[in-house]
Formats: structure tokens, sequence, C-alpha cells
């Protein structure tokens, strides 16, 4: 991998993770047409940075999550159990470009219906918070965007957007200490300890971070469905390439 490609991703993985359009879908497909194998453990080790953006940018939110920490548990268990029971499956998948047209597709029927949604509710149960679970672990799918998924399901449930926001990137954190945990020994393996991969991990963080000043913005306004034309096109125009 060049230094240019390794800053191309780390852009991709910053904007792509937060905005409602699959981080891992585009990380797959740019390393794809760069003529690399797409790479869970590459993955894994940008989404580290983008971790640190979102600790970074909820730094005021401890109360929230200290508050919903027995929803956020409840949450994180659908993920984390597929995670752990379905690694070598779920690398597979990663490697195979093929699904991301379809993939793609379920995260446009996702973002477009956000628009419908017009709730109030800043309380979260116990049931809510295992829905979204559900609908985050759809997400471990190249393709199926994380924000995009847990985000409907929070409106879905009937709580307000800014609920949503908060509540899916409270999801967000045990999700990517999960990954990291268990793609630790594979990242070290890589020796990141280089200026190519330092220098990407950087850029991620920083764009990462205005990508959920962005997300939050559209979200607020109902205005993220917008992003649908863009994953339905994008899913369209992947059947006659791939």
């Amino acid at each position: 991998m060049t230094l240019i490609q390794s800053i191309i991703l780390a852009f991709v993985q910053g904007i792509s993770e937060f905005l409602p359009i699959s981080s891992s879908g585009h990380l797959n497909l740019f390393q794809y047409f760069f003529g690399l194998t797409p790479s869970l453990t590459f993955d894994i080790f940008l989404n580290t940075a983008t971790l640190l953006s979102v600790l970074f940018f909820f730094r005021s939110q401890f109360k929230f999550f200290l508050a919903n920490l027995p929803q956020i548990i409840i949450g994180s268990i659908p993920a984390g159990l597929v995670g752990v029971l379905f690694k070598h499956q779920i690398a597979n998948i990663f490697a195979d470009v093929s699904l991301l047209p379809l993939f793609f597709l379920i995260t446009a029927a996702f973002v477009f219906s956000t628009q419908y949604f017009k709730n109030k509710s800043v309380k979260i149960t116990y049931k809510q918070a295992l829905i979204i679970g559900l609908f985050q672990m759809l997400a471990i799918l190249p393709g199926v965007s994380r924000s995009g998924s847990t985000i409907f399901a929070a409106l879905l449930m009937g709580l307000s957007p800014v609920t949503a926001f908060n509540f899916s990137f409270s999801l967000f954190i045990p999700a990517s200490f999960g990954a990291l945990a268990l793609g630790l020994k594979d990242i070290l393996g890589q020796n990141i300890f280089q200026p190519d991969y330092l220098l990407a991990f950087i850029v991620t963080f920083l764009v990462g971070l205005v990508s959920l000043y962005l997300l939050r913005k559209l979200l607020v306004s109902n205005k993220l469905w917008y992003f649908g034309f863009y994953t339905l096109l994008l899913a369209s125009s992947l059947l006659f390439v791939l």
C-alpha cells in the first residue's frame, strides 16, 4: 500500500464511518479498485481512529452514557456475540466484494426511511435498546452502515433525533473496543508503527470529527435521507462494475 492510497483510505474511513454510507463497504471498494486485498484488520485499525473521534466528540456526554449504561450493554450484546462466534465467516464476507451492491441497497432503504419519522421520546427502554442492537449487528456486513441502521432503528422505536444520535454512538464505543480486542493480534502483526499508518490514523481521526458534526446537523434538520440517493446510485452502479 502506497502513502497516497493509505491517505485516501483514511479520508474514506473518516467520512463514511459516521455518515450513513458504510465505512466498511467503502474501504472494501477502494481497496478492491486499488488492487489490494480487502482487509478486515486494516478496517479495524482505521476504525480505532474513529473510535477516538467519538470519545473526543462525546466527552461532554458522559452523563448520558452513565444514565443509559444498562441499555448500552443490552444493545451491544447482539453484535458482540456475532463478532466472537462468526469472526472467520465475517472475514470471508469482507473479502467478497460482489456482495457490496446488496448491502448498500439495505443501507439505502434504511436511510430513505428516516425522513418519515417525527419523534420526541428521550427515554430508551431495554426493549428499544435490544432492537437497536440487532440492527447494529447487521452493520457487521460491509456496505450496511452502522450509523444508518442504528439511527433508523432508534427513530423507528420513537426516539428523538438527538437521542438516536447519542445512543447510536454510545453503542459504537463498546462495539469498536470489541472489534479492536478481536483484531489486536493481527493489527500488531502488520507493523502499524510506521509513518504511513500513523499518518492515516491521524487523518482518519480529524476527518471523523468533522463528519460527526455534519451528521448531527443533518439528522436534527431531517436531511439524513439525502444519503439514500447516494447509496442507491452506488449500489446500482456496482451491479455493472463488480
